[in-house]
């Protein structure tokens, strides 16, 4: 009988993407936590899917989600805290997933993929996204406590981007002001700071990889580092996406200052990921090639 896998967060960017490849790639079912007020659109497709079951978090008690079995819970609802609100952040990032855990040690699931960020690795300080850095800090001695009685496996992804996701990130804002509106011009730092940029479907085959491996592997807590190992300068990656839309948008570099606590460089130790048998299969510009072709 194939595993029954609950997500959360499958109506935003990454979950979307990542349900789509589960349907796609394997035989497992879905059961989808969402609030009923919670836009469908990234996922209108699989919505009458069979394999498919959504469940209202807000109309049921969460309990009841686990009723059918559940193998494994892959958690890639989050809040940024962009609203500067820290009781939302809480809630989404730290209460509700404390809470699946309870529910899913009480419930004898198998598996927890948490999904976690770059900004949250080596001690790193990220002051503009720090209600959000602070939670996911906490989530993760949570979660190493909760490995005693579940398998955990942390997530961390670099700068993680593809067609679909929010206006308000850096990756969209570049490419639709510079490829698609071809604005006059843009402000932007020097840009000397490095990122690793992991295109989308690279990260949904790691969840893939991650997923097999902890539904057949014995451990307890395991963190895997997911981007392609090459860092790349902004200035960079913002250079090349004016080259390959032929665009003609003055780029003026340095006009905004640095951050005071900028992270300079940022790029994944994947070697662990890499021995499980996954590899990048995109570079920086074909990705952005992709992203191009199918439309932000």
């Amino acid at each position: 009988m194939p595993a029954q896998i609950m997500i959360t967060g499958a109506t935003g960017f990454l979950g979307s993407h990542l349900l789509k490849f589960i349907i796609n790639k394997t035989d497992y079912n879905v059961i989808l936590l969402k609030r009923s007020f919670s836009n469908l659109s990234k996922i209108s497709d699989l919505i009458s899917n069979k394999r498919v079951k959504m469940f209202n978090i807000d109309e049921n008690s969460l309990g009841e989600a686990f009723r059918g079995g559940v193998n494994a819970i892959i958690h890639c609802a989050t809040d940024y805290g962009r609203e500067g609100k820290c009781t939302s952040v809480l809630e989404t990032n730290l209460i509700f997933p404390v809470s699946l855990l309870e529910l899913a040690c009480d419930n004898n699931v198998q598996l927890f993929i948490n999904t976690d960020s770059y900004f949250n690795k080596n001690n790193l300080s990220y002051l503009y996204l720090e209600n959000y850095s602070l939670s996911k800090k906490t989530l993760n001695l949570w979660l190493k406590n909760f490995s005693k009685k579940i398998k955990v496996i942390n997530l961390v992804l670099e700068h993680i981007y593809g067609n679909g996701d929010s206006n308000k990130k850096f990756v969209t804002t570049m490419i639709d002001k510079i490829a698609l509106e071809q604005v006059d011009s843009i402000d932007i730092t020097y840009g000397d700071q490095k990122r690793d940029f992991i295109f989308i479907d690279d990260v949904c085959n790691a969840y893939l990889k991650a997923l097999e491996y902890g539904l057949n592997t014995n451990f307890h807590y395991k963190s895997f580092e997911v981007g392609t190992g090459i860092p790349v300068k902004i200035n960079d990656f913002v250079s090349k996406i004016k080259k390959l839309s032929n665009s003609n948008t003055k780029i003026n570099f340095g006009a905004i200052p640095y951050r005071d606590d900028e992270i300079m460089i940022s790029v994944a130790d994947n070697l662990d990921l890499i021995n499980l048998g996954w590899k990048p299969e995109y570079d920086l510009e074909n990705g952005l090639i992709e992203i191009l072709k199918r439309g932000v």
